[in-house]
């Protein structure tokens, strides 16, 4: 029954995707005075010289398809096509005859013509000279006006930008009229021109912004669009909500809620207070200041990489003139490697060689392969001019890094034991947040002294020095470094590896079988479905509330990133001392009630202060949520198939942050008020995938890793 619920909720999910895309079609604010910030550049797409015969139009076609890019780099709005026409010459030739040469040639009309659609323009000049053919389909009342008074910033759209509707294909011809000397004794001959003529798009590259009577941007009432949703829709989910966490609580040991991973831990006399053995034990299951410098220290090697290419070197690309599309396909190419991240689980649970650890070898492996590759791009001759071989670089050291990631979770589900689970999570996703900041704000600051190279080659010591800490780091007593120590036998034999993918498959299929596990896919998928928002918060702050980006990057990789630290390591503790679930039910209903307050007060979205503070307060709660979340799947997570069934976990969280950007499109015709409302009704989500989850379920059942534990 529990379990036809869930599949129903999932199914009122997509419907409401559905139902979401039949609001309003207008984007933007409502009637009132806006101010367009617009820019127009000239992009040329063709240059030629021909001759033209006497009156034979000469037709020929254009297209925008090879200048894609370009034209997204100017503004991406095709508003006009210009033909620029120049004959300097006249060549008319005498007829036999009294013809002296000192008869006057009598000018050529020369026509040219533009054709876009039903939109046309003609224009001719006479030779010698040029003239232009500029055919435009914009208002230019509108950018010619310092502000303007309209009905909604959509009117404004609709006059201003024309989407696929103004590329492809432009027509264009010229036609030469010729004329000639004609004399009673002498008569010259024209039979056409040479014409030269350049071709280029008129791209419209624009900002609208609402302001007020004293011509300051105008914070109250501004939205994406005019579409809204029924309180009452709101009203009733949230009081049913609410009714589900009282009656949650209200049955805390039947739902799980009593359950306190620190209690999960074997007899506290051969445990210490900060969850270490006592036995002076250096291997990973012997010291837990082996597993969390180990673990924290991976995550940091992770997390520079990701703060360097999305923040130091995107900035650096940008700088140099690199265009949208080629950003877009290092970053495509880069990101490409995490999406796919999971085929890796069934290889590193597959072949292992247990004498040097399951998961190390391939952490080292990983570790190595990212070295190479970032030496490797140290003879690249100019990284701006070769962004192609730069980005198929960054695609093979972020196979590397994502190795690396999938081997770092599966050595935490094989050497966490449950007590620590909340806590080392908490740290480690902390450490990412802090290798983050190392590769976008330190090495980005370090960039403008070193330039690119510098900030490249000074990652290939830190990886180094990382990559010391698996190097001589054990898992489980008995193994061996390097492969002339003596070692003796490794001590945990009941997990020698997986015999072949078979195995492996069956394990899966074995791990899968528990209803926890199998609510952990739900839990995973509902865990970003409000990413919407993530698009839609610079629209907020530079569109309608006039930020710089440079003010709106530095918020958001600062202040932000440093409150998802503290996010991470709060829900951490909270989780270590109340369990999991309860962080996670109570943060979803934090998150929601943030959501929910941020659109009620747009009237206050003018107040810095206030802004800042309901924005920090949302990220922290929510990354209460998102700690605990990754714990908790670590919890429901079999060790013998760690590997590949976290992973599994984490590429369906990723598909979640998916599911969220996508609904974007169809959201976006809503005012932020109710664009809020939906947020906070999808950040609730996640509270009915994780009620029904038994956290112990895998351990009791399956005796995750017990064994391997300290005692």
């Amino acid at each position: 029954m529990r379990q036809r619920s869930l599949v129903a909720l999932m199914c009122c999910l997509a419907l409401l995707s559905g139902c979401l895309g039949e609001g309003s079609s207008d984007a933007g604010g409502g009637a009132g005075e806006y101010r367009i910030d617009a820019t127009v550049s000239s992009l040329q797409i063709e240059a030629k010289t021909d001759y033209y015969s006497d009156d034979e139009s000469s037709d020929w076609t254009v297209s925008s398809d090879d200048f894609l890019e370009q034209i997204e780099t100017a503004g991406g709005n095709v508003i006009g096509v210009a033909l620029s026409l120049s004959y300097p010459g006249e060549d008319e030739s005498p007829n036999p005859g009294l013809c002296t040469g000192l008869e006057d040639d009598v000018p050529d009309t020369i026509y040219g013509t533009v054709t876009k659609n039903e939109w046309t323009q003609t224009a001719n000049g006479v030779n010698p000279g040029s003239h232009d053919v500029n055919l435009t389909w914009h208002n230019q009342t509108l950018l010619d006006q310092a502000t303007v008074n309209v009905s909604s910033e959509q009117a404004i759209h609709d006059q201003l930008s024309f989407g696929t509707t103004a590329l492809g294909d432009y027509s264009l011809s010229v036609v030469v009229e010729a004329e000639a000397f004609e004399g009673a004794l002498c008569t010259h001959t024209d039979n056409g021109e040479d014409v030269s003529t350049v071709v280029s798009l008129l791209v419209l590259d624009y900002t609208v912004v609402m302001v007020g009577e004293n011509g300051e941007v105008a914070a109250q009432g501004v939205s994406v669009g005019e579409g809204s949703l029924p309180i009452p829709l709101f009203l009733l989910w949230f009081t049913a909500v609410l009714l589900m966490v009282g009656y949650l609580n209200v049955n805390r040991t039947r739902f799980h809620l009593d359950v306190v991973l620190e209690e999960d831990a074997e007899p506290v006399e051969n445990v210490a207070d900060n969850g270490s053995t006592t036995d002076g034990g250096e291997t990973l299951l012997d010291s837990a200041r082996a597993r969390i410098l180990t673990l924290c220290a991976l995550y940091v090697a992770q997390g520079i990489p990701w703060g360097f290419i999305t923040v130091t070197f995107v900035t650096f690309l940008a700088d140099e003139g690199v265009s949208a599309g080629q950003i877009a396909m290092l970053l495509t190419l880069g990101t490409l490697p995490w999406s796919l991240k999971f085929l890796w689980g069934p290889v590193i649970d597959r072949y292992q060689r247990p004498q040097y650890g399951r998961r190390r070898p391939w952490i080292l492996i990983a570790q190595t392969g990212m070295i190479i590759m970032l030496i490797g791009m140290l003879f690249v001759p100019d990284p701006a001019v070769n962004v192609e071989w730069m980005a198929w670089m960054f695609l093979v050291y972020n196979i590397f890094t994502a190795l690396q990631d999938v081997s770092t979770d599966a050595l935490a589900v094989d050497v966490l034991p449950p007590h620590e689970v909340e806590r080392v999570n908490s740290y480690m996703f902390t450490a990412k947040s802090a290798g983050g900041i190392i590769g976008g704000a330190g090495l980005g600051t370090i960039i403008g002294i070193t330039g690119i190279k510098g900030a490249l080659l000074l990652q290939v010591p830190i990886l180094i020095v990382i990559m010391l800490v698996p190097l001589f780091m054990t898992e489980r007593p008995g193994e061996k470094r390097f492969p002339w120590d003596e070692g003796g036998e490794v001590e945990v034999v009941e997990e020698a590896p997986n015999g072949n993918f078979a195995t492996i498959l069956a394990n899966v299929k074995t791990a899968m079988s528990l209803r926890s596990a199998q609510l952990g896919i739900a839990v995973s998928i509902t865990k970003s479905l409000a990413f919407f928002l993530i698009p839609i918060l610079p629209l907020l702050f530079i569109r309608e509330l006039d930020w710089s980006v440079e003010r709106f990057n530095a918020t958001k990789g600062g202040i932000i990133l440093l409150v998802s630290m503290l996010g991470y390591l709060a829900g951490g503790q909270l989780g270590k001392m109340y369990g999991g679930k309860t962080v996670i039910i109570w943060s979803a209903v934090a998150t929601a009630t943030v959501s929910v307050l941020w659109g009620l007060s747009s009237d206050w979205w003018g107040n810095t202060y206030f802004l800042m503070g309901i924005w920090c307060v949302h990220t922290f709660v929510f990354h209460m949520v998102a700690i605990n979340t990754y714990s908790l799947m670590m919890r429901v997570t079999w060790g013998e198939v760690g590997g590949t069934q976290y992973t599994g976990y984490m590429a369906m969280m990723n598909l979640s942050a998916i599911i969220g950007y996508q609904l974007t499109e169809p959201l976006s015709r809503f005012d932020y008020t109710t664009l809020f409302f939906v947020a906070a009704m999808l950040e609730t989500f996640i509270i009915f995938a994780v009620a029904f989850i038994d956290p112990t379920e895998t351990d009791r059942i399956l005796g995750n890793k017990a064994e391997d534990q300290p005692s």
